[in-house]
């Protein structure tokens, strides 16, 4: 399931990489053209940049938190069910050393 998450996670990186990149040309278009003065589209540039980056991160943030969860969910039921079979084994090794004891005495 980690591995699902991580093609997810690359996959948008990978999509935002390429509209940032898109982004660029259309900036320097824009730029070009004149109908924005160079310091203005820097800024938008900049800003759509960082918005980008947070974005990013946050996204990251929340599959590492989804992935911590997935897996909390999955090792809970999972302990508790490996717990059982070690109780369950210990009384049965608890009932056979008693029926050998007996049988020893006898």
């Amino acid at each position: 399931m980690n591995h699902f998450y991580e093609q997810i996670l690359y996959t948008t990186i990978g999509t935002l990489k390429i509209s940032k990149d898109k982004f660029l040309e259309l900036m320097e278009d824009l730029i070009q053209n004149q109908p924005y003065a160079e310091d203005e589209g820097k800024r938008i540039f900049l800003e759509y940049s960082y918005k980008i980056d947070s974005f990013k991160k946050d996204l990251h943030a929340k599959f590492l938190l989804q992935i911590e969860e997935t897996r909390s969910s999955i090792e809970g039921p999972i302990h508790q069910k490996v717990d059982e079979v070690l109780k369950d084994i210990k009384q049965k090794i608890q009932d056979y050393s008693i029926q050998q004891l007996m049988s020893n005495k006898n």
